[in-house]
């Protein structure tokens, strides 16, 4: 089963670590923003349709340009707490210090996982696999071609986490305008060269 509902993402780029509107932006305006996905999307959740009420997460879906240094704000989408977790696994393992008591969370999510998409455990272990790998540049094996690539992903991190970044808001975004204004004073705001 290739097409879940829902999905785990295990990080963002490195050079997209703490990098998000939410931490740019005074937080009762984030507040405001959360709100209103909330109510739009009738207090439940997106992904597994569960009613949480004002205890919905509000979760940024992003995108990059890694030509133009863009940081691309695509969504902010109304989740519960499980399907947000799931959207960032390795913090809801990491919130949990005590071993029992992070096996007890993480078999939670993957209960959840399984009831949104309908799938095994096997399916969910495959995907989770599969996110890992995607986000591990380390190759299985270590031929002179895969330690040339290792070292190029490498540099390439490198220089993209010395770029300056600037947010790009897409239209659907709540108070895209309020937002943008934010970000502009901070000079974090990309604006696009007018040609002519």
């Amino acid at each position: 089963m290739s097409d879940f509902k829902l999905t785990i993402e295990i990080r963002k780029p490195s050079y997209a670590q703490e990098k998000t509107v939410r931490n740019s932006i005074p937080p009762s305006l984030w507040k405001t923003v959360r709100t209103y996905v909330q109510e739009v999307n009738g207090y439940k959740c997106q992904i597994c349709d569960t009613y949480a009420g004002e205890s919905l997460h509000a979760h940024e879906v992003w995108d990059y340009d890694e030509e133009k240094f863009l940081l691309i704000l695509k969504e902010v989408q109304a989740l519960c707490r499980s399907c947000h977790d799931l959207k960032h696994i390795h913090h809801a393992a990491l919130r949990s210090k005590n071993g029992t008591k992070k096996n007890r969370v993480m078999q939670k999510l993957r209960k959840h996982f399984m009831r949104v998409n309908k799938c095994t455990e096997d399916d969910f272990s495959t995907h989770y696999r599969n996110q890992l790998a995607k986000n591990d540049p380390r190759p299985v094996k270590r031929s002179l071609e895969d330690l040339i690539e290792l070292r190029e992903l490498r540099e390439r991190e490198e220089f993209l986490r010395g770029q300056e970044w600037k947010f790009v808001l897409e239209e659907s975004i709540p108070y895209k305008q309020e937002i943008a204004s934010v970000l502009n004073k901070k000079g974090l705001l990309y604006k696009e060269e007018k040609e002519g």
